[in-house]
């Protein structure tokens, strides 16, 4: 698949996630920005929404991010889907894990790195790193793993 392909279709992915009315709207002004080969990259500014009551991004927001955007990358592992469409889903959560390194502020730019690190036959098992762009400070990292048999 090619990553043009694989980045048209899961930014059609998020927009569904954002509009359907569910938690997901807290991604919408999250900017998909490669994907393919069983990752993907997105870009954002933390805002107040995606903040905690020190007006730092909140824990269960990044936990958040890190489940929809591992979940996004395994849906562009070959092995998964060769056409994928914005009603693809990509498995269940079995287990995830988030270390918080660092804070990131209202108005931080915030990458977000997610990468399949295997695909087995009923598995994925998923990395993501959260990087502060300023400054390449890692804010966290997370492992999910994923039923997707």
């Amino acid at each position: 698949m090619s990553s043009v392909k694989a980045l048209e279709m899961l930014k059609k992915v998020l927009d569904f996630s954002v509009k359907r009315g569910g938690f997901d709207h807290v991604f919408e002004k999250t900017k998909l920005v490669s994907a393919g080969d069983g990752k993907c990259v997105a870009e954002m500014v933390v805002e107040k929404q995606h903040t905690n009551a020190f007006n730092m991004l909140h824990g269960g927001f990044t936990a958040s991010a890190i489940d929809l955007f591992s979940s996004i990358a395994v849906l562009t592992h070959p092995k998964i889907f060769e056409d994928i469409d914005e009603h693809s889903e990509s498995g269940v959560s079995v287990d995830i894990h988030v270390k918080y390194l660092a804070s990131a502020k209202i108005g931080d730019e915030i990458i977000i790195n997610a990468d399949t690190v295997k695909l087995g036959r009923n598995l994925a098992f998923l990395e993501v790193t959260m990087i502060r762009k300023a400054d390449n400070v890692i804010i966290a990292k997370g492992a999910q793993t994923k039923f997707v048999g």
